[in-house]
């Protein structure tokens, strides 16, 4: 997440993980990590080497982020991080993709070359912001350098979700009620033109 709370970037080294059906219903591949090799603002370009060329034809592809811990038919588990570091990177932003029909992948052309298939994400996770707001008058110029957030119910932890289906939503299997925040860039009192904000995702 960017400072301004909204906008997301991917960062060098993400991996997503894609699946290819054909129109029989084979898998041409099944949870292949691809990585970063381009960004340009909010998008990401990934790659992979396919253990074979695919044959012609046409797939549905289904994405996900990050690479989930383990997968069982089209249930796939990811862990929702209890400590979390204010920018939603390392696997916490986790995101299912809109299943898309496209042909065979092919090599990429040119490392410039952006014209393959493209998917767009699905945020699976609640996010929230935190700021100072720019009224306060206890902080002065200290910065706040870790929260901790205690739930009521288990929010962290083990999820399962459908590659199929982003629609549906997470099914805690086991978690925790507090979320610990050690900030990356540790945020003070925010002014109008520079609001510092901390994220988590949950």
């Amino acid at each position: 997440m960017l400072s301004d709370g909204l906008s997301a970037v991917w960062s060098p080294g993400d991996e997503i993980a894609v699946w290819a059906r054909s129109s029989s219903g084979v898998y041409a591949f099944s949870n292949q990590a691809f990585k970063t090799y381009g960004l340009d603002g909010s998008l990401g370009y990934f790659t992979s080497t396919l253990n074979s060329p695919m044959p012609s034809g046409n797939y549905t592809y289904f994405c996900c982020y990050p690479v989930p811990t383990s997968i069982s038919g089209t249930t796939a588990r990811f862990t929702i991080p209890s400590v979390q570091d204010g920018k939603v990177t390392g696997g916490a932003d986790i995101m299912i993709a809109d299943p898309v029909s496209h042909g065979a992948l092919t090599p990429v052309p040119d490392p410039e070359d952006h014209s393959g298939m493209s998917l767009e994400m699905n945020r699976m996770l609640h996010q929230f912001r935190f700021y100072v707001p720019d009224t306060d008058t206890k902080l002065g110029t200290a910065k706040i350098e870790r929260i901790q957030l205690s739930f009521p119910t288990d929010v962290v932890g083990d999820i399962n979700l459908n590659i199929l289906n982003p629609s549906q939503g997470p099914n805690l299997i086991s978690g925790g009620s507090d979320v610990i925040l050690k900030l990356a860039e540790p945020i003070s009192v925010s002014e109008s033109d520079d609001m510092q904000y901390a994220c988590v995702a949950f």
